[in-house]
């Protein structure tokens, strides 16, 4: 964190194209997860440097880490994108040997996507250096603004992404209603 000063907060020393304070919560959050997620990156260091281009990709690898052998058509599902995406980002992530296409043992038809030992060590370098950067982040609050506890904060975003996945639902149902 060459020369940023952690320990003092205000608001004005966003960087990020982000709407003021006065914007409606909604919308300010809506521009504030992009902005989080690149200045993440870049706060993570050297390692943020070896991910994938896309935050896309960087989920698709995270998925094979997580699970591994699925094929092409399961991530498009569990992605909630076109097959023909999920294909165009795996292109990326093969050709810089972060993921590899693996023939069914069983079904030769069958092509699966399976993280490589390069592709897992860049993913769990980023996790710790993420996790480090956000931790001194958190830190950084002085004692009179309002505190900032990791365990409220993670447990609201993880509600509030329970929430949007129930809209997203919501919105592919109805619309899956309307297709002929």
């Amino acid at each position: 964190m060459s020369g940023a000063d952690v320990t003092g907060w205000a608001d004005d020393a966003v960087q990020e194209p982000v709407p003021d304070p006065t914007v409606e919560p909604a919308e300010q959050i809506a521009h504030l997860i992009p902005a989080l997620w690149r200045t993440l990156k870049r706060a993570s260091g050297g390692s943020g440097q070896n991910l994938p281009a896309t935050e896309a990709q960087v989920t698709i690898l995270r998925l094979v880490t997580l699970r591994d052998g699925l094929t092409p058509a399961q991530l498009a599902d569990e992605l909630h994108v076109a097959r023909s995406t999920v294909s165009n980002l795996l292109k990326g992530l093969i050709r810089d040997r972060l993921v590899e296409r693996r023939t069914d043992p069983h079904d030769a038809r069958v092509v699966t996507i399976g993280a490589t030992a390069k592709g897992r060590d860049i993913l769990q370098t980023f996790r710790q250096d993420r996790t480090d950067a956000l931790r001194t982040a958190l830190g950084g609050f002085p004692e009179h603004a309002h505190q900032i506890d990791g365990g409220d904060l993670a447990a609201t975003l993880r509600r509030l992404l329970g929430r949007l996945e129930a809209v997203a639902a919501q919105r592919e149902s109805a619309d899956n209603e309307k297709r002929p």
